[in-house]
C-alpha cells in the first residue's frame, strides 16, 4: 500500500469514526430525561434546539455522504438517518420529561436533506480533485 493510499484510508477511518460518534451523540442526547445535567446544560445555551436538531441531523448526513465510500451506500446510509430521528423522536415518549414531536421529525428531516444537498456536489469535487 503506497502512502497516499494509506492517507486516504486512514481519513476514511477517522470519518468512520467522527460519524460514529456523532450517531452516538444525538441518540443520547435524544433519549436523556429533560431533567439531565446534559439537557439542562444544552438549555443554557442560548440556541433553539429546533436549530441544534437541524445541525445535528445535516451533519449527520454530510458525514455519511463523505465517510462512506460508494455514492448510492452513502445516500442510503444518510437518508438511514431521517429514520433514526423519527425512532428517537417516539423514543422520547419513554422518557421523563421528553416528548415526541411531529415538527422535530419534520426539521431532522429537512436537515439530512440539506446535508445531501451539500454532500452530493462534495463528494464530485472531492474525487475531481483527487483524479487531477
Amino acid at each position: 500500500m503506497n502512502d497516499s493510499m494509506f492517507r486516504m484510508q486512514k481519513k476514511h477511518t477517522v470519518l468512520m469514526i467522527l460519524w460514529g460518534v456523532l450517531i452516538c451523540c444525538v441518540v443520547v442526547g435524544s433519549l436523556v430525561p429533560a431533567a439531565s445535567p446534559v439537557i439542562v446544560a444544552i438549555g443554557r445555551l442560548h440556541i433553539s434546539r429546533k436549530v441544534l436538531h437541524f445541525c445535528g441531523y445535516t451533519s449527520l448526513a454530510l458525514i455519511a455522504l463523505v465517510a462512506v465510500r460508494r455514492r448510492s451506500a452513502a445516500v442510503l446510509a444518510a437518508l438511514a438517518m431521517i429514520l433514526l430521528g423519527v425512532a428517537l423522536e417516539f423514543g422520547q415518549k419513554l422518557v421523563p420529561g421528553r416528548s415526541c414531536e411531529i415538527r422535530d421529525m419534520f426539521i431532522n428531516g429537512v436537515g439530512v436533506l440539506t446535508g445531501i444537498a451539500i454532500g452530493i456536489p462534495s463528494r464530485r469535487i472531492a474525487s475531481a480533485a483527487r483524479r487531477s
